[in-house]
């Protein structure tokens, strides 16, 4: 994407912005707030995308902070997204609540400079979405359920049963940040190919099930189930 404005020594805060900015940052959010509508991840995208801008001497150079008007442009032209300015600023608004982006700066614009501009980016170069507190919920109740059902039958559970739910959790967190910092580590190679971060973060979590400290926290569960379940 591409924009026709021209760089003055007043818009240089919204390209020096991105080499300011940490090279990535874990969130915890809201699912239902985040994955409520598709044009949240659209815009988180678009920031990271960014447009290419000229500057007086013909150069070219990647800006990260984009007005209202641009998100918009771009959602309709290439995702198919047609939204009013007013909804879209609805979900800017759930995004700059959640932590993921944030106003870079407000530009004057206009004759005389009467109007106001606001420009988002992005809090990191490189976002991972998490929603720990909900993991730690549902973890939770699948593990006392079962509880329930053990206590039935009589079965025997571990000592440290009750605070397993956190351990796996906490396992979890601490190897998604290595994974992601092995990205980030990466991250001018993934940035030149124009590879989506996200969906690699995700296989690599998809593949970090199989780590062995996972099976250490439930070696003595997965015995017991298999005393009592044939096939195991």
């Amino acid at each position: 994407m591409k924009s026709d404005l021209k760089m003055t020594d007043e818009h240089q805060i919204l390209f020096d912005y991105w080499d300011k900015i940490p090279s990535f940052a874990y969130i915890d959010v809201p699912k239902d707030k985040y994955y409520s509508h598709p044009v949240k991840s659209e815009i988180i995208g678009l920031l990271r995308e960014g447009i290419e801008e000229k500057s007086s001497e013909g150069k070219s150079k990647v800006r990260h902070a984009l007005n209202v008007i641009e998100i918009k442009e771009f959602l309709e032209r290439k995702r198919d997204i047609n939204m009013s300015s007013t909804n879209l600023y609805f979900h800017l608004d759930i995004l700059q609540e959640i932590g993921l982006i944030k106003i870079v700066a407000t530009l004057q614009k206009g004759p005389h400079g009467r109007n106001k501009v606001k420009y988002f980016g992005r809090v990191a170069r490189n976002l991972f979405v998490g929603s720990e507190k909900i993991s730690l919920l549902n973890y939770t109740k699948r593990f006392e359920e079962f509880q329930k059902l053990a206590n039935i039958l009589e079965l025997s559970l571990p000592s440290d049963y009750s605070i397993l739910p956190q351990k796996l959790l906490e396992t979890k967190q601490q190897y998604y940040k290595v994974l992601g910092n092995w990205l980030v580590d990466h991250e001018d190679i993934i940035a030149k190919e124009k590879l989506d971060i996200g969906t690699l973060y995700d296989f690599l979590k998809m593949i970090n099930e199989i780590n062995p400290k996972y099976n250490d926290l439930f070696n003595e569960v997965f015995s017991l189930l298999k005393n009592e379940i044939s096939g195991l």
